[in-house]
């Protein structure tokens, strides 16, 4: 279920939700301590922020290098039209592929690949252009991250 847009996010889901950022690994109990309410209310407002779709999943962040694959690359793909579908059912088969966005502009999917080298890189490439809706290719390598994912970070966005 999604979050409606009467349902605003109020100052202790604020809370709720930094101190998730905060501390990922710590108790419901510690959690609760470090936001000033009882675990039983901690729980429920961690099960209404769930249950409304606020909260849509976790994970584990990774390493990517450390686990073999050095190479990174935004990849954008024009498609035919009416072929997103069969491209987002390709490309989500294809676990290399990491993330995968539907855009405006001059592309109309970007991706983000992971390889083990730009041999491997190419072999991707080929892979996700064998897709018989996509008309072209372009890819840039990433050399470094500037910036690290942080959609959590977004919370900081509701005090301004």
């Amino acid at each position: 279920m999604n979050r409606r847009a009467d349902q605003a996010i109020d100052d202790l889901d604020r809370r709720v939700l930094r101190a998730l950022r905060d501390e990922p690994r710590a108790t419901l109990g510690e959690l609760a301590e470090s936001v000033g309410v009882s675990r039983t209310t901690f729980k429920a407002r961690l099960d209404r922020l769930w249950d409304s779709g606020t909260i849509i999943g976790h994970e584990t962040q990774l390493d990517l290098a450390s686990m073999g694959f050095e190479v990174q690359a935004w990849v954008q793909l024009n498609v035919q039209q009416e072929g997103l579908e069969e491209v987002r059912a390709h490309l989500a088969a294809m676990p290399h592929v990491i993330e995968a966005f539907s855009t405006t502009g001059s592309a109309d999917v970007q991706c983000r690949v992971v390889a083990r080298d730009t041999t491997h890189l190419q072999e991707v490439l080929l892979a996700i252009s064998a897709c018989s809706v996509v008309t072209r290719t372009k890819s840039s390598v990433i050399l470094g991250s500037l910036v690290s994912h942080r959609k959590v970070q977004a919370l900081d966005l509701l005090d301004l």
